[in-house]
């Protein structure tokens, strides 16, 4: 099943059932909607396309009534010799365009049928109908429109005032402009009609038979493909997040963006593209005709890119919507919804904030707005109390709970009053029960838990450390120094006698540097030891620090020269005194010493700077390291740890060690500095006056 959920290739397959779906779904909704006009009615002329087009059609013949009008006015004003210079000009273009006119509206172009009377009914001035035909007979539905035709090109509806200009001479004195000519104009279509006349009304008669006829196939495809579509998108929705492979649920960036965010961004989509579909589908119903007419194209070819159109409108609104459901349902899955929800996340953050404010807001503070809050309500259900009774309940009900508040609250004080007694006398092992105690006792009660906690693991871990160090120097002392001190002895007796071999004195010459410096790392071991958990004894005077400088410098100068070291010092004038043990400060300079003479690049320089002032003395050793220091300042001074890791050299890691440990028993404080390969160690003790 997981597998399944995690198929590629299902999900392509799914999502592409689902637009295919959803554009066949769209194209016969639209087919429906369009064509349940035409079941509804069991006529084809009660659409509103027929009215649509009967409609434009008499607009087009006042129209064409009007242009004749003005030719017959400019034809006699050609006759009377009062014509402009290019009145011959209008006279043909307005000949052309009335024969289109009539041509437009003859018996044999168009199955609209139309007669113009005057107002009285008794003189005819047009008709496309035969002889012998009646209008009540040609049509089923006869249409009635009354109008005023002035002697000039502007015409009137009073009536229906449906757009028309008002006459030119509305505002002028009636008796000296001729009256208007009062016509009535009678217009419909026959209903039974046929494709041998090609025009509008054919085609919306067509129509309205073609989707009688398909209603029933439009609405069961809409139906089928709908259920399909829904189909589709349960499968989407059921594999989403899913991946093969991969345990959980994988997110992808729909889940990135917040989802209140995301889901307006998509409603608002889906509000256009509906809009869209709307406006798209009001533009095939109620247009159609007028579309067809004005823009002289093919309305078979219209019609179907229209419906397309809207099915793609449709397939878009449920792609957006499939989009939602699905980063809907892996949130879900996933349960990150409130998560990646920004409202969520925003009311969660103030409810956060409140409830932190209140929990972490002072006792004191905790206890005046609460007691504040208690006093207006009393005072407000003490007021409104004297007219109800209910609300004299609620006050002592309100007593009541208060009092229970307090006894609880009282009660957890006992039980941490009595804890901290308890681990106040000695027994660091007991726990305060903070079950069903007040917020703030627990957080108090919890507190002293962890402090009674932690003083032990510290007491256990410094007994434990305490005894580590003492073992550690015993054996190292019993077990390293014996075999170390027999070991040096043969090796002087081997140095004693008389070897011909030059490779055996080189041996014992290798021995006996190898035993030196094992006795070295042992004293220094065991020194570190002692440092460390104060055992040294320290008896610390005044001493001349720049005397004991001279004294280390003298006896490492030709050490340092042989490592083309060179030695800069910076003195203070006259002798600078520091309160210390002598033993332990020449312990220090010596091993800073060694450090540079082990450590510093060859061929660089090695700064050694007394400073005093403000009742300190401090000592600055600088060099540059040989190796790249790749371990922090702090790291440094721990045991065993040296600023290059190979552990070529000849140094064991404790020297710095030592210093440090060896300074801080005489009350000073060592510090390093690591910038870049600059190496820097302080030794900053107290100045004796």
């Amino acid at each position: 099943m997981k597998k399944l959920q995690g198929n590629t290739a299902a999900k392509v397959c799914a999502w592409i059932i689902l637009l295919c779906a959803a554009l066949g779904a769209g194209v016969f909704g639209v087919r429906v909607v369009l064509s349940f006009g035409s079941v509804a009615d069991d006529s084809w002329q009660g659409s509103s396309r027929y009215y649509n087009a009967v409609d434009s059609r008499r607009r087009e013949l006042v129209e064409g009534i009007m242009l004749s009008q003005r030719l017959e006015q400019l034809e006699r004003q050609i006759g009377e010799g009062t014509a402009g210079p290019l009145a011959y000009a209008d006279v043909e273009a307005m000949r052309e365009e009335r024969a289109l006119v009539e041509e437009r509206f003859s018996r044999q172009n168009t199955w609209f049928r139309f007669r113009v009377l005057t107002d009285n009914g008794q003189t005819l001035l047009g008709t496309n109908l035969n002889d012998d035909e009646a209008m009540i007979r040609a049509v089923r539905n006869v249409h009635y429109f009354s109008f005023e035709l002035w002697d000039g090109d502007i015409y009137y509806d009073p009536e229906t005032d449906e757009g028309y200009s008002a006459p030119p001479t509305a505002g002028l004195n009636p008796e000296t402009e001729a009256a208007p000519l009062k016509l009535v104009l009678e217009y419909g279509v026959p209903e039974k009609i046929d494709d041998s006349i090609q025009d509008e009304f054919s085609q919306i008669w067509r129509m309205w038979d073609m989707d009688r006829a398909a209603f029933d196939q439009y609405l069961t495809g809409f139906l089928s493909l709908g259920v399909l579509t829904f189909a589709a998108l349960l499968w989407v929705l059921w594999t989403a997040g899913h991946r093969a492979g991969e345990e959980g649920i994988a997110l992808t960036w729909q889940e990135r963006i917040f989802f209140d965010l995301y889901a307006a961004a998509v409603i608002a989509a889906e509000v256009c593209l509906v809009a869209c579909f709307i406006w798209t589908a009001e533009r095939l119903y109620w247009g159609a005709a007028n579309v067809y007419s004005i823009m002289n194209e093919d309305f078979d070819a219209f019609y179907k890119l229209g419906i397309m159109g809207a099915g793609a409108l449709f397939t878009a609104e449920v792609s957006c919507g499939a989009l939602l459901l699905r980063t809907l349902a892996v949130r879900l899955k996933a349960g990150c919804l409130g998560k990646t929800t920004l409202l969520c996340r925003v009311v969660t953050w103030m409810v956060l904030t409140i409830h932190d404010f209140l929990r972490f807001l002072p006792f004191t503070w905790k206890l005046v707005l609460g007691f504040g809050a208690y006093v207006i309500f009393t005072f407000w259900l003490i007021a409104v109390g004297r007219y109800d009774g209910v609300f004299m309940l609620m006050y002592f009900c309100l007593q009541l709970v208060l009092l229970l508040f307090l006894s609880w609250w009282a009660y957890g004080y006992y039980r941490l009053r009595q804890g901290t007694k308890t681990i106040a006398g000695g027994d660091l092992e007991y726990q305060i029960d903070t079950r069903r105690m007040p917020y703030d006792l627990r957080l108090q009660a919890e507190d002293l838990n962890n402090i009674s906690a932690g003083l032990s693991a510290a007491v256990d871990e410094k007994m434990k450390s305490e005894r580590f160090k003492a073992e550690l120097i015993t054996n190292v002392s019993h077990d390293l120094k014996t075999p170390l001190t027999s070991i040096i002895n043969y090796v002087n007796l081997l140095k004693s006698t008389e070897q011909t071999d030059p490779k055996a004195a080189e041996y014992i010459e290798v021995l006996e540097r190898k035993s030196q410096r094992l006795k070295k790392l042992t004293e220094d071991l065991v020194e570190a030891s002692k440092a460390s958990t104060g055992v040294l004894s320290v008896v610390r005077e005044k001493i001349g620090m720049g005397q004991l400088i001279d004294q280390a410098l003298g006896e490492w100068e030709e050490k340092l020269s042989g490592r083309k070291l060179t030695l800069v010092t910076t003195l203070p004038e006259g002798e600078t005194w520091v309160f210390a043990d002598g033993r332990h400060l020449w312990r220090v300079i010596d091993n800073l010493l060694s450090n540079c003479a082990k450590y510093a690049m060859e061929g660089t320089r090695v700064y050694l700077d007394l400073e005093r002032g403000r009742g300190q003395v401090a000592l600055s050793v600088k060099n540059i390291s040989r190796e790249p220091l790749n371990v922090p300042a702090e790291r440094l001074m721990e045991r065993f740890v040296r600023g290059e890791e190979s552990r070529s050299t000849e140094g064991s890691g404790l020297g710095l060690s030592i210093a440090r440990s060896l300074t801080e028993l005489q009350g000073g404080t060592f510090d390093l500095a690591v910038d870049g390969d600059l190496f820097k160690a302080i030794v900053t003790l107290p100045q004796a006056n």
